[in-house]
């Protein structure tokens, strides 16, 4: 693979060029723009994008790669591409899901998250089993503001492979939360509550009002009054029957 070709530049260009045009192509090939055959494709691409600019961060000199494999440039308006991948073990790119997953936090830790995204796609794409795979992908996914439907996916997969995951059920109790589906945060709020009681999302938050201090009940204290108010309800109701 040559990674110039990919990103559509010249040989030997500068820092900033490779920035810039690895920023503009993610953008336009993010998966989350696309639907159905597309959506695969455009992943594929996306992935080699970020190992293209991954390549040219780690090449010092910036010295001109020899091609490798061609790729279609952004004058080929389908998206339907046919990526060959059969010389990216001979460019030095043959790594293992756990090296893409380090380069992947190493990236979001230098807030790059986009980039960060590119990798730990490519990273599921070589293992789907690992909870700290998709965790990291749902936060990208949050940090960028993804697809609430891929993020669910994401947070869901990770609570499968690891259910003891406090932070990823959080998450997916505030994002159902967002959605409106309350019935399916309440159930996750109790997950957390009994995984992690003293965890801090349930201390009220303190908030200084005109000179005054005040507390607003905390996202575990709310929970707790629609349960207690849901059971009221339901307790009337059988009253009166």
């Amino acid at each position: 693979m040559n990674p110039y070709e990919v990103l559509e530049i010249a040989a030997g260009a500068s820092p900033d060029e490779i920035k810039a045009a690895y920023h503009g192509m993610a953008k336009k090939w993010h998966p989350d723009r696309y639907t159905g055959a597309a959506k695969s494709e455009a992943e594929q691409r996306f992935r080699l994008l970020a190992e293209a600019y991954n390549m040219l961060k780690e090449t010092p000199a910036r010295e001109p790669i020899p091609a490798a494999t061609s790729v279609p440039t952004a004058s080929s308006a389908s998206p339907q591409i046919q990526l060959d991948h059969s010389t990216e073990t001979k460019s030095g790119t043959n790594k293992t899901a756990e090296e893409w997953f380090r380069d992947a936090k190493a990236a979001a830790d230098a807030k790059a998250p986009e980039r960060a995204l590119g990798l730990i796609q490519y990273a599921i794409r070589l293992d789907s089993e690992h909870a700290e795979f998709h965790a990291l992908h749902a936060r990208l996914l949050e940090t960028t503001k993804g697809d609430k439907r891929t993020l669910v996916r994401a947070l869901e997969t990770t609570l499968r492979l690891n259910p003891k995951d406090v932070d990823s059920t959080i998450l997916l109790a505030e994002t159902f939360q967002a959605l409106g589906m309350h019935a399916r945060a309440s159930r996750l709020w109790n997950v957390v509550h009994n995984l992690a009681p003293t965890h801090p999302i349930f201390s009220p938050v303190k908030i200084t009002k005109k000179g005054k201090n005040s507390e607003k009940p905390s996202l575990g204290e709310q929970w707790t009054a629609l349960v207690a108010n849901a059971k009221e309800t339901i307790d009337r109701l059988l009253k009166r029957g």
